[in-house]
């Protein structure tokens, strides 16, 4: 706290040189109150429980507190209120911030210390007492805000040194994540042109089998297998080089049902239903509507693999504001939290053929497109995926809802 400030203060509450005299003057009668003070005090701690938890540190850390507290009852009548006197004001805030002292008790000792203090001297004969009692008056206020304000500069300090590591953190994923797909993009170049060639080769050699050939189901199964790997290779791709979004306002009514139909034939989902619900019917989106259909595809699919035989997937869209939420939701085997906290990470996967790619490009679309993602989910019970996105262009709602 600037020294400058503290003479602000001085200037709000009229403290001045006759105040300082006042208060040297009320050093003698104060000297004998002060145990009596201070054991006052800490029998108000003692009787409230929420203070009392504050003290874990057992006798030795209350005499010590006990210490503190004489020497800045001392402070009071020094007759000198300088910027020492200030820092020292300063310093029992941070030490109250330190062992975890809520601020609202702040205020609420300060009143016993000037009643405590108040009532011994009123119990001697003091020339011009209430004229001295309001120099202490003045400065007991003064000190009170002093060590308010050590408490909001603590936390400011705290919040920045949280949001430094924040930063840091999204820094060290960004730069981690770009080296990933760096070396997937490299991946997939290296083996997209000769899988292609490979392919080609099987399908010369399987048409050039007799039809009766026994081999023919073993280049079938070979095409198979080249397949998936092609598709590996287009999702290295898109999620190392993805696609700037193209945004458009896009129908949520539209939207949904145009992505179940391109998903009937899926057989993932041929054994489970697919319901959704729109609470909305005019709701809207503001994003790249081929790279939505993609991420709903991702989201449906992965929740079809998670639901039994005879489950169903609840596909719903909500209007928050000018967000429109997209939630998807089975009830099918669920995830641990050891998994969920890793779910949405490239290259993580718990399926003996998962590439780990699904829901990370799901979560690159999102963010691309102006909006986030997000999943709960419990073992046995479920998951719920939900997807956060704009509904308005340039600031401005796009439909009323």
């Amino acid at each position: 706290m600037a020294s400058e400030t503290f003479e602000e203060l001085k200037v709000f509450v009229g403290f001045g040189s006759q105040d300082a005299a006042n208060l040297r003057a009320l050093a003698g009668p104060a000297e004998p109150l002060l145990p009596e003070v201070v054991g006052r005090f800490y029998d108000v701690i003692f009787s409230n429980p929420q203070a009392r938890n504050v003290l874990q540190g057992g006798d030795e850390q209350v005499e010590r507190l006990r210490e503190t507290l004489t020497k800045w009852l001392v402070g009071l009548f020094g007759g000198v209120y300088d910027s020492a006197y200030l820092e020292s004001r300063f310093q029992i805030g941070v030490t109250h911030v330190r062992v975890g002292l809520p601020q609202k008790y702040m205020p609420l000792a300060m009143e016993v210390v000037r009643r405590s203090l108040v009532d011994g001297l009123r119990t001697q004969s003091i020339p011009d007492l209430d004229e001295k009692l309001r120099s202490l008056h003045k400065l007991l206020t003064i000190d009170l805000t002093v060590m308010l304000e050590s408490y909001q500069q603590i936390r400011w300090e705290q919040i920045r040194e949280l949001e430094r590591t924040a930063v840091a953190a999204k820094l060290s994923r960004a730069e981690h994540l770009a080296e990933i797909g760096q070396l997937a993009a490299s991946l997939a170049h290296e083996i997209k042109n000769p899988l292609a060639g490979i392919s080609g080769a099987i399908q010369v050699i399987g048409d050039s089998l007799e039809a009766e050939s026994p081999y023919r189901s073993v280049v079938h199964d070979i095409l198979g297998q080249i397949s998936r790997m092609d598709a590996t290779v287009k999702d290295l791709l898109l999620y190392a080089r993805p696609t700037p979004p193209q945004p458009s306002v896009c129908a949520v009514a539209r939207l949904v049902p145009r992505v179940l139909s391109l998903l009937q034939e899926e057989p993932s989902l041929r054994k489970v239903q697919v319901e959704f619900h729109n609470s909305h019917p005019d709701a809207t989106l503001y994003a790249d509507e081929g790279q939505l259909e993609q991420l709903l595809m991702n989201l449906i699919i992965n929740a079809a693999h998670a639901t039994a035989d005879g489950g169903a997937i609840h596909v719903e869209a909500v209007c928050r504001g000018d967000r429109t939420l997209l939630i998807i939701r089975d009830h099918g085997i669920g995830m641990p939290p050891d998994v969920q906290a890793k779910a949405l990470d490239p290259f993580f996967t718990t399926k003996a053929k998962g590439t780990g790619l699904g829901l990370a490009i799901c979560r690159r679309i999102a963010d691309s497109n102006g909006g986030s993602i997000s999943l709960e989910s419990e073992p046995n019970k479920g998951t719920v995926v939900t997807v956060d996105l704009p509904r308005h262009v340039n600031g401005h709602q796009t439909r009323d809802t």
